[in-house]
């Protein structure tokens, strides 16, 4: 009797993941903010090329030091992916005519998926590789780039979005503990300024808000509220420009520093893509139904087990009784 209570209560506890998924909200308190950040990625489309270029920074391009002709300026260079994938999910809910036109460039192009970025939108990835980037197309005017995952190399990299990334793997592979307990560690990099991950603390000791705008999408998606999550938040948006977009960095005082980008604006609104979110959770809780499925299955076999077991030990116990 207890062997079998002992496997009924363990059948109950393994369906506890399936029920334990909780709905992280975002806040609805930054509508102008986010009213701000949809424009600023709005006026750097170009109806041209259906994209949005990556940045106004005066600067030179940090592409340079990877080709040795880069010739280009930041607002003349064009990402596939990153930022323009997530451009096209993350004005989803503001500007459908821009998403449509951005997903329709990015198919124009047939460039094979990146292997890594895709997986904010639901789709499964491979094993994370480390990046490699890629010329597509160029011009005088212009060049278009595609950031791919293919390299040899597994990602072991101990940042802060890659983590997250891999939270997200193995949220759609069903491993709902693993995948809280993976965006657990995320969460404890939270120093109240930014993301005291192993770029900051190794690498060149300034702050990526593009991880914290990463670290609130993959709660969401992953359903799990946290503490830190409105001060985070509250932070993410303080990082915003007079232009509306958001800035890529932050100095060790939290402060942001740098010009706004598209990959930092895009993720920040990706926050807020309901409808996305929903979807995502809904694939994972169809996987799940398979699995209750044959928790029921089993649990009736159990139980029918257990109901013809029982009456024979009391049968013979009355029959020792007798004699």
């Amino acid at each position: 009797m207890r062997r079998i209570a002992a496997i009924l209560c363990l059948l109950a506890v393994s369906l506890f993941p399936l029920a334990a998924v909780r709905e992280a909200r975002a806040s609805s308190s930054f509508e102008i903010q986010i009213t701000r950040a949809v424009g600023y990625l709005a006026s750097r489309f170009n109806p041209v090329l259906d994209l949005i270029y990556e940045s106004d920074d005066p600067g030179d391009h940090w592409l340079r030091d990877e080709f040795h002709d880069f010739k280009w300026r930041y607002r003349q260079t064009y990402w596939l992916y990153s930022d323009n994938l997530f451009a096209a999910y993350a004005l989803e809910p503001f500007r459908p005519d821009l998403t449509n036109r951005i997903r329709r460039a990015l198919q124009r192009y047939q460039i094979p998926p990146s292997g890594l970025f895709e997986i904010v939108a639901g789709e499964m990835i491979p094993t994370i590789m480390n990046a490699i980037d890629y010329i597509v197309e160029s011009s005088p005017d212009f060049v278009i780039m595609a950031r791919r995952h293919d390299s040899p190399v597994i990602s072991y990299g101990l940042y802060a979005d890659l983590i997250c990334y891999r939270s997200l793997q193995m949220f759609l592979q069903g491993r709902i503990h693993e995948a809280h307990r993976s965006l657990r560690q995320v969460i404890s990099l939270w120093n109240g300024k930014g993301l005291d991950d192993w770029s900051y603390r190794v690498v060149d000791g300034f702050h990526s808000n593009q991880k914290l705008a990463m670290l609130l999408y993959t709660s969401r998606i992953l359903g799990l509220s946290f503490a830190s999550y409105t001060e985070i938040e509250r932070h993410l948006w303080g990082m915003q420009q007079a232009d509306g977009g958001l800035a890529s960095l932050s100095n060790r005082e939290g402060r942001p520093m740098g010009s706004s980008n598209t990959e930092t604006t895009a993720l920040a609104l990706l926050i807020y893509n309901d409808g996305l979110v929903h979807t995502i959770r809904s694939k994972v809780q169809s996987l799940g139904g398979s699995f209750v499925g044959l928790y029921v299955v089993s649990f009736t076999f159990i139980s029918a087990t257990a109901a013809a077991f029982l009456p024979s030990r009391k049968r013979r116990a009355s029959r020792f009784a007798k004699n």
